[in-house]
């Protein structure tokens, strides 16, 4: 869903050194032999998160010295309990630094302080599991947890903050994409940011000699002739129409043979909307033409059901509902033939309201 920040990439070559020395520097403690396991993990996990948090200290300090002040508190405080974890309060304080730092990097993300990327989300999972750590109980230690609410949070509490902090990360997502994650579960090719004269023009080339080449298929009849078949049985609003044989040729942006046609599903039949062009292979982005308004886009964690049901909207978790299998599809650009005002011509889907249009008229 997100790549590593340039600027993060430091906090995780630190979370990845801090691991060793943490693990070299618990088997030299004086007192690890008199703790359960489970404490000792999530001493070292703790010391992990305290590297990340000063290793971004450095490119926070200009842009933002109150993070890079709350970075290092929370360096000091999780290399302190990391280290002191016979502390007679050390699983209240280190349950409440946990949550604090996970709810703290949430309200960061929301409010568009901080953008979600893998280091993040790979810090606040260590955070997750050290929590989980802290708060299991252990047979035969000292003091029982056997209070109901001690369980309810073990059992509850813990699942929650997870569930909440992956939903809170997938909304950001969703409303406030990154360049390449404009649409969810599609990666966009890399292009210029501003078209230049000649992209517009290739651009509009591109356009009208496939909307010439295609218009004929208007009639869906003459598409099934040429070897074009539904991907699906006609349930959503709109199908995409492939050519097995456009698809094996080798054609790369051949306006005269398209890979696909995609056709809104009306009570009056098939209509034409547009062209698909896909490229033979995941991750081989195709010919751009027209720079940042004909850039290819490809679809990764497609879920797709035994009856043939699809949907393509990523979760920080990464899995598909149960009985669903995770497919991705090769890069793909599409050509609206129709007026699709909040995209345009090349975008990545058609506004859902033009095929409502389409199928009242």
């Amino acid at each position: 869903m997100w790549s590593v920040s340039a600027s993060h990439a430091i906090g995780l070559i630190a979370g990845l050194l801090a691991l060793p020395i943490a693990l070299l520097a618990m088997r030299f403690h004086p007192r690890r032999l008199s703790v359960p396991g489970t404490v000792r993990a999530a001493a070292v996990l703790m010391a992990v998160s305290g590297a990340v948090h000063f290793a971004l200290i450095p490119h926070h300090l200009n842009s933002s010295p109150l993070t890079s002040l709350l970075f290092f508190l929370n360096g000091v405080a999780f290399f302190g309990l990391a280290w002191n974890f016979t502390w007679r309060w050390w699983r209240l304080a280190s349950s409440a630094l946990l949550v604090a730092t996970v709810l703290g990097y949430l309200a960061y993300v929301a409010a568009g302080l901080e953008g979600p990327d893998q280091v993040g989300l790979a810090t606040k999972l260590v955070e997750l599991v050290a929590l989980a750590l802290v708060l299991v109980p252990v047979r035969g230690e000292r003091r029982r947890r056997d209070r109901p609410w001690y369980w309810a949070t073990l059992v509850a509490g813990v699942p929650l903050l997870t569930l909440m902090s992956a939903t809170a990360l997938w909304a950001v997502d969703l409303t406030r994409p990154d360049p390449a994650h404009v649409h969810a579960g599609a990666v966009l090719q890399a292009t210029n940011k501003v078209p230049t004269r000649d992209q517009q023009a290739a651009a509009a080339q591109l356009y009208d000699e496939t909307k010439a080449a295609i218009l004929p298929y208007a009639d869906w009849r003459r598409a099934w002739a040429t070897g074009y078949r539904p991907g699906d049985q006609g349930n959503l609003p709109s199908t995409h129409w492939m050519n097995q044989a456009y698809t094996k040729g080798g054609y790369v942006l051949d306006p005269r043979h398209p890979q696909g046609l995609v056709y809104a599903n009306t009570k009056h039949g098939p209509v034409l909307l547009g062209a698909m062009f896909q490229m033979p292979k995941l991750n081989e982005f195709g010919p751009d033409p027209g720079g940042p308004l004909t850039a290819w886009h490809q679809h990764e964690n497609i879920c797709v059901t035994p009856l043939g049901f699809e949907f393509s909207l990523m979760t920080p978790f990464g899995v598909c509902p149960f009985g669903a299998v995770d497919i991705s599809a090769p890069p793909m650009l599409h050509v609206w033939i129709v007026d699709n005002p909040k995209g345009g011509p090349f975008a990545v889907d058609l506004d859902p309201d033009v095929v409502k249009a389409i199928d009242r008229a």
